[in-house]
Formats: structure tokens, C-alpha cells, sequence
């Protein structure tokens, strides 16, 4: 366990305690411009993309402690504004991992980070896996564009085959918002449910 301040949270936290503040103290005022300055802060190249346990992270824990104290927000964590979160780690050993096509009894092996890569943030099955490929485009569902790569496709049991990023005229707010993980798989167990039956 390491005491760790989960950004995407305390930002909204920061923000909040912010806009409160600036409602009771007539004299300073939250706009646009101040919120602007905190992104920048944080997006900065020098924080090095506040990798979990990195230099980065700790100077923007620190920046937002400092916000909130400014504020005047009192701390809640265990130990001030800071909380202990347990974090498990996955790592993929490319030496002991494989993955390959069978084409017509014919097995064509893929490189691992050029043709193909493991998720770590899923559970990934230890033993083979063998099951049918179906190709689903991007694998996005946008209902505000009427947009489904999943409609209509027998997914129940296979392996969906997607490809990265997203068509170039869904805005790339929105794109994002479905490629987030937790949406997307919703949404692949949703079309996996929802497969139709195939007739004999």
C-alpha cells in the first residue's frame, strides 16, 4: 500500500472546493481562466505523464494539496489529504505468451506489439484459448452519431477482432467516451447477450 491521491477524483474535488471558496470570498472568483491554469499545471510535459509511484505524480499530489489548502478545505484522508490505496500490478511476459491465427489448418504466428498486444488490465485467460475470430470494425456503439460496429454480429463465444482509435468523423470526445474501457466492454456483453441465433 502506498498513500497515492487518485487524480481524476481530486481534481474534481479541487475544482469544487474552488468554486465554493470563491462563493465565500466576494473577492476571488473562479473562472475559467484560474481552471484553465490547474490543467496546465497537471498536463504539463515535466510531470511526465504522473505515472503511478513516479516524480511526476508526487509534484501533482502535491500541487493539488496545496490548492485545497488554499481553499481552505479540510483534509479527510488517513493521512491528511492523502488516502492509502492498494494497487495490483499485471505484467505481461512476452517470453511465456504467444498468440497465432489458424488459417485452413495453417497457423500464422503474430508479434507481439506489431500484429497484436495483451490488455493488463483485464484478467487474461491462463490456458489456450481457441474460439472463431469475428471482425467488429472499431468495436464502438455511439448511439448519438447512430453508430454500431456490433449490430447484427454473432459475438457469443468468439474472439472480436477490432481495430484501434475510431472513424474520423465521430468528434473525438465522444469517440473517447466509448472507447473507455468499462463502456466498452458494457457494450461487447450487451451485443454478446443480444447475438442472434444462427439457423442451421
Amino acid at each position: 500500500m502506498r498513500n497515492a491521491l487518485l487524480f481524476s477524483v481530486v481534481f474534481v474535488f479541487l475544482q469544487s472546493s474552488l468554486c465554493l471558496y470563491s462563493q465565500q470570498s466576494p473577492q476571488k472568483h473562479f473562472d475559467g481562466q484560474t481552471w484553465w491554469e490547474h490543467v496546465k499545471f497537471v498536463a504539463d510535459d515535466r510531470l511526465e505523464g504522473r505515472e503511478t509511484g513516479s516524480e511526476g505524480l508526487r509534484k501533482a499530489e502535491a500541487y493539488a494539496v496545496e490548492q485545497l489548502v488554499k481553499a481552505g478545505v479540510q483534509p479527510a484522508g488517513m493521512d491528511g489529504f492523502y488516502q492509502p490505496v492498494k494497487f495490483v500490478s499485471r505484467q505481461i511476459m512476452e517470453k511465456d505468451s504467444s498468440i497465432a491465427l489458424l488459417r485452413n489448418g495453417v497457423e500464422e504466428p503474430l508479434v507481439l506489439g506489431d500484429d497484436a498486444f495483451f490488455n493488463t488490465r483485464v484478467d487474461l485467460v491462463p490456458e489456450k484459448l481457441t474460439a472463431p475470430l469475428v471482425f467488429a470494425g472499431y468495436g464502438l456503439k455511439i448511439p448519438e452519431r447512430n453508430y454500431d460496429d456490433l449490430g447484427g454480429l454473432d459475438l457469443k463465444g468468439k474472439i472480436a477482432v477490432i481495430l484501434t482509435g475510431s472513424p474520423s468523423d465521430i468528434p473525438t470526445a465522444l469517440a473517447a467516451h466509448y472507447q473507455w474501457a468499462g463502456e466498452r466492454w458494457k457494450t461487447f456483453r450487451k451485443a454478446a447477450r443480444n447475438s442472434p441465433s444462427k439457423v442451421p
